[in-house]
């Protein structure tokens, strides 16, 4: 076997045995990498990111936290692209990695070829307790579209300024896609008006208006 390949495998293994439970009680299921749990509309998605680095000696992974909901960045960015038929959560309309929701900050884990037999339930036991106490609760705050549109358009807190997009990016214009979607149509005018009236340019600002130019949120 492939040593780097090995560690992989105790990676994958650590999540079977402690994460994977923990999941499928709240509600997900696993497609490849990636733990889903469908809410309508809206997909909650989990799964790990591996460091590009790694060796057949060190084996170092974090998480990331997804909510996905189909067709917003379509509709604002490239209304003919495809949508992804099994999207990962950093394609997620919010995505944060649960470590950033946590006092801690955000954890890697590194696996070596020379650890001992008990370094795999201590990552394992810190990985379950990173899902109890971060992960889920932030899935359970978005559990529909209304939810996520309410936070896209509020004042972030300080607690949630990991969470992207960041202020002052794409909110606003996915919230107004969100609010049409919902049949709020004042609520998504005064999102476009705020976006519209910020005066700082940044990187892809021909996007934003070519997106204002073709959305109305009085369309059906």
């Amino acid at each position: 076997m492939n040593p780097k390949r090995a560690l992989q495998n105790r990676m994958s293994h650590i999540f079977k045995t402690w994460v994977t439970p923990t999941l499928h009680e709240a509600g997900f299921k696993k497609r490849g990498i990636v733990y889903v749990r469908e809410l309508g509309s809206v997909q909650h998605l989990f799964q790990h990111e591996s460091d590009d680095l790694n060796t057949a000696d060190k084996y170092s992974f974090t998480t990331n936290c997804g909510i996905y909901v189909p067709g917003v960045k379509q509709a604002y960015g490239n209304p003919s692209r495809e949508e992804p038929k099994a999207p990962q959560a950093f394609q997620g309309l919010l995505t944060v990695r649960p470590g950033f929701l946590t006092p801690a900050g955000n954890p890697w884990w590194h696996l070596t070829s020379s650890d001992g037999p008990e370094k795999d339930n201590e990552v394992g036991q810190e990985l379950r307790r990173l899902v109890e106490t971060a992960a889920l609760p932030f899935f359970d705050r978005f559990r529909d579209e209304r939810a996520v549109a309410e936070f896209l358009t509020q004042p972030r807190k300080k607690e949630d300024r990991c969470i992207n997009p960041r202020e002052d990016t794409f909110e606003l214009f996915f919230a107004a896609i969100l609010w049409k979607r919902l049949g709020c149509k004042d609520k998504c005018r005064e999102c476009i008006e705020r976006e519209k009236s910020k005066t700082k340019k940044r990187y892809g600002a021909e996007t934003d208006e070519a997106f204002f130019a073709r959305f109305s949120c009085d369309d059906d």
